[in-house]
């Protein structure tokens, strides 16, 4: 079945509905400076999502830093300021990802219930700052909320806690209560600066940063059997792995392989063909973005101009969405 053409893709700049809020991009640089002077190791995130910029492992060619062995965001997360210009220099728009564990931060990421209702045990909660609460009181202590806070977009609060070097905490989901995930080794967090498709990420409050208090470790202790941390979002309905990597290869090999000056409009192209399948619930917008950004750096097409060019694709193919049980692959 053929697929509907999206609009702007004969021109070289895509013509952008004027409902559509205006893009600016934030000074991120300094964004990731900033961080890195108050010790926290950050690394680049693709422009507008929260999927790391770096190679990962499956696409490693152990070369570089990654001679020995293949390094991950974790190992090679920096406080190092002329690596980070290096970086954002290079890509300019990519949002800063601060390691949890290398800047010795537990992180508590606390979500709005977005219309649902708690389980019996949480009663009365429509946040996971109530289930914070209801755990504090339970526990005899002050609500932990003097400390450096983050607000995303989605109205999530991120509390920083400073923890030891030896701290073993891991992420978790769920564990403490409804509500309530941690970031800690193995995991990040997305910088206040960076900025999302719905919005920034905004400061809530400058506290310094306090320790994480005793009475909550317990809470967040790792099981027997880690737990293991996804990248996609609610409401996504994931297709088999292998499946999942051979479209997105698919869809970025036709930037990768565009003929000679249409690499820009393949672009927009191959972001309204994901846009609908994100729309579909079959990809998350983070994987879509970090596909396409990967495809457009190999191809040389600037950072800024790539997430013009992919964010009209993937909010032109918002409108029309589909599945790929739909039409097969």
């Amino acid at each position: 079945m053929s697929t509907p053409r999206p609009a702007g893709t004969a021109r070289r700049r895509t013509t952008r509905n004027p409902k559509w809020p205006r893009r600016t991009t934030p000074d991120l640089m300094g964004v990731a400076l900033s961080a890195a002077r108050r010790g926290m190791f950050v690394f680049p995130l693709w422009p507008r999502s929260k999927t790391p910029a770096l190679h990962g492992k499956r696409r490693c060619d152990r070369t570089g830093v990654c001679a020995e062995r293949h390094l991950g965001w974790e190992y090679r997360a920096t406080r190092d300021p002329d690596l980070i210009r290096y970086w954002w220099r290079a890509l300019p728009a990519c949002n800063v990802g601060i390691a949890c564990g290398p800047s010795t931060l537990y992180v508590l990421d606390l979500d709005p219930a977005h219309g649902d209702e708690p389980p019996p045990e949480w009663a009365g909660a429509r946040h996971g700052r109530d289930v914070l609460a209801q755990l504090a009181a339970r526990a005899g202590q002050p609500y932990p909320g003097d400390t450096y806070t983050v607000l995303s977009p989605s109205r999530s609060e991120h509390l920083y806690f400073q923890v030891g070097v030896d701290s073993t905490l891991r992420n978790t989901a769920s564990r403490a209560g409804w509500r309530i995930d941690s970031r800690g080794r193995g995991g990040f967090i997305v910088a206040a600066g960076s900025m999302r498709r719905d919005g920034l990420y905004t400061i809530a409050r400058r506290d310094p940063i306090a320790s994480l208090p005793p009475w909550l470790v317990p809470h967040f202790t790792a099981p027997s059997s880690p737990e293991h941390d996804t990248t996609v979002s609610g409401g996504v309905h994931p297709l088999p792995d292998r499946r999942r990597r051979r479209y997105l290869d698919a869809v970025a090999g036709l930037v990768k392989h565009a003929a000679p000056k249409t690499a820009h409009d393949t672009l927009v192209r191959a972001a309204y063909t994901l846009g609908r399948l994100v729309a579909g619930g079959q990809f998350s917008e983070d994987e879509a973005r970090a596909a396409l950004h990967n495809a457009a750096r190999q191809r040389r097409i600037p950072t800024h101009e790539a997430d013009d060019a992919i964010s009209d694709g993937l909010l032109a193919g918002a409108a029309h969405p589909r599945r790929l049980s739909d039409h097969g692959l």
